[in-house]
């Protein structure tokens, strides 16, 4: 679908908002599972994955002229879903995260453009019980963070994801025995601040640059605080805002005692 940014109603943080279904012609139990904007001619490739390791990846082109319904963007295999969509500009890479702590990288051009209606092919080979929760392209002035369901996150560079094939089992990106299945991953800037939302609606903000940065598969920090039987479901980054003011008693902690076991594998 595409649709206007005017055409969204604005409102306050706390307001409930407009229900999509009376912007876009959803059919019944269907979701948005991601939205893009962009202009300008960087941008070339729309690249799909699915909660099953799967991507695809289409000329912007092949969609320039989407209806008010809505066009079909990939087709899907019994049991599976489309969750991210990311532009790319021809020859962007790659970092493809999972669920179980594994992820891959490698290099939009191994996997070749095709048509709207196509099904996509394999991006990384996930084990039993495993899924994809997240895809970050590399930036240059950039980093990856990865946050796990229990509230620990750490940035790190992308240097220390080597480029693969696409379709692997990839490196280990992240313990998770220990602490907790990865709740999301996303490519950051110091200019960011992360806004992470947990199973029970709790939102804070919080600046990147508090968040200490460490090489994979390390713990990291405790970046939120989440309660008995509760997790973290998403998050994402925002532009700083210089005006507000910093979150302190269920942000960034540094390094305590709790958190200092940032090397362990």
């Amino acid at each position: 679908f595409r649709l206007k940014g005017y055409e969204i109603p604005e409102g306050s943080r706390t307001s409930k908002g407009m229900n999509i279904v009376n912007l876009l012609p959803l059919e019944n139990g269907e979701t948005i599972s991601s939205m893009n904007y962009g202009s300008g001619d960087d941008y070339k490739y729309l690249c799909m994955f699915t909660r099953n390791g799967i991507i695809k990846r289409s000329a912007v082109s092949e969609y320039s002229n989407i209806r008010r319904t809505g066009v079909i963007a990939i087709t899907l295999d019994e049991g599976d879903e489309l969750a991210w969509v990311k532009m790319t500009k021809g020859n962007d890479d790659i970092i493809v995260a999972t669920k179980k702590g594994m992820s891959i990288r490698f290099n939009e051009n191994d996997a070749r453009p095709i048509g709207r209606t196509a099904r996509g092919v394999k991006a990384i080979e996930l084990s039993e019980g495993d899924e994809v929760i997240g895809v970050a392209t590399v930036e240059e002035g950039k980093s990856i963070l990865t946050v796990s369901e229990t509230g620990f996150g750490r940035i790190s560079d992308f240097d220390n994801y080597r480029v693969q094939s696409r379709g692997g089992k990839g490196l280990i990106n992240y313990h998770t025995e220990k602490n907790g299945d990865v709740a999301a991953v996303t490519s950051v800037s110091d200019d960011n601040d992360i806004i992470l939302i947990s199973s029970d609606g709790i939102i804070i903000r919080i600046p990147a640059d508090g968040i200490s940065k460490f090489a994979r598969p390390s713990k990291g920090v405790r970046v939120m605080r989440v309660s008995e039987g509760e997790k973290i479901v998403t998050l994402t980054p925002v532009e700083k805002d210089e005006e507000e003011e910093t979150p302190t008693e269920e942000t960034v902690e540094g390094e305590t005692e709790e958190n200092k076991e940032t090397n362990e594998s």
